[in-house]
């Protein structure tokens, strides 16, 4: 196993806490999302979770879902009612993270992963994924795909600190994180909110907003194998996590096979990955549905 930090080893005790904090906090954005007409559907981790697994990917400390840019429009209008609970941090609030994905954060809780350290602090989190309208020629659309993600990763190498991921990376990784640390450095004395970075990135991605009938998310890594048709997405399905009926895109298959290949076959030990908080504080109680 490779000395860089990637994943961590819970107690049964704690894997369980995080699990049914996670869980406590998609039902709650489940009846906000009802309530105010948004379409959501779980991805990645989650996604596989729900087939594999019927729930949680055993080691797994997160939960994913996705939605369409015009409902996230909707769930910035109304995140207000969700205040007094949780937090919204994304490119368009007041509270920004260092890449582009928004999370939904459990307040009063600490949930630091590595790249956050020293920066950001937000709580326990979900991921918000954004699937963004893209041109429908895909050699377009792979162009379109390389832009965003060439100020994707400015933006995340301006604002993410790499420092705990030095130890056991390859040379190619340090000096990567060499450039980051410059970055940083240079950006938070010109500009460091990542607003030049962070325009641009926005800029692109409403480009094609409701144009388009094909769809990719931008502000993921692998965003280049993970692009869809609407008929991939919707008429969305349900399959059953843990005691919940999670909401999943039509061709839901088609999200595995692109980002895992033989997605029911468990990886080994060396290959498990989670998000390795550095800094972990959670509820001793279960909040009250909002």
């Amino acid at each position: 196993m490779s000395g860089q930090i990637h994943y961590k080893q819970y107690t049964d005790e704690q894997i369980q806490q995080i699990h049914d904090t996670l869980l406590m906090m998609l039902k709650d954005f489940d009846i906000f999302c009802k309530k105010h007409d948004i379409q959501y559907f779980g991805v990645a981790g989650t996604l596989l979770g729900a087939v594999r697994h019927q729930g949680y990917i055993p080691w797994d400390d997160d939960l994913d879902i996705a939605i369409l840019r015009k409902d996230y429009y909707k769930l910035l209008a109304y995140k207000d009612e969700l205040r007094e609970k949780y937090t919204i941090y994304s490119p368009e609030c007041d509270d920004k993270y260092y890449n582009f994905v928004p999370i939904l954060s459990l307040n009063h809780t600490k949930w630091v992963v590595p790249l956050a350290k020293d920066v950001f602090e937000p709580g326990i989190f979900i991921d918000i994924f954004i699937y963004e309208n893209i041109p429908d020629d895909p050699k377009e659309a792979q162009d379109f795909i390389n832009k965003t993600y060439f100020y994707r990763n400015l933006y995340v190498m301006s604002r993410a600190n790499f420092s705990l991921l030095v130890p056991g990376s390859t040379a190619v990784q340090k000096v990567k994180y060499g450039i980051s640390r410059v970055s940083r450095f240079v950006m938070d004395r010109i500009d460091k909110e990542g607003n030049i970075f962070r325009k641009k990135y926005l800029d692109l991605v409403n480009r094609y907003e409701g144009k388009t009938s094909s769809y990719s998310l931008l502000a993921d890594p692998y965003s280049k194998e993970l692009s869809f048709t609407y008929d991939d997405i919707f008429p969305l399905k349900t399959l059953r996590f843990e005691d919940f009926d999670l909401p999943v895109q039509n061709n839901y298959e088609k999200w595995l096979i692109n980002r895992y290949g033989d997605y029911m076959k468990l990886p080994p030990e060396e290959q498990r990955v989670n998000h390795c908080p550095y800094k972990m504080e959670l509820l001793e109680d279960k909040h009250e549905r909002v």
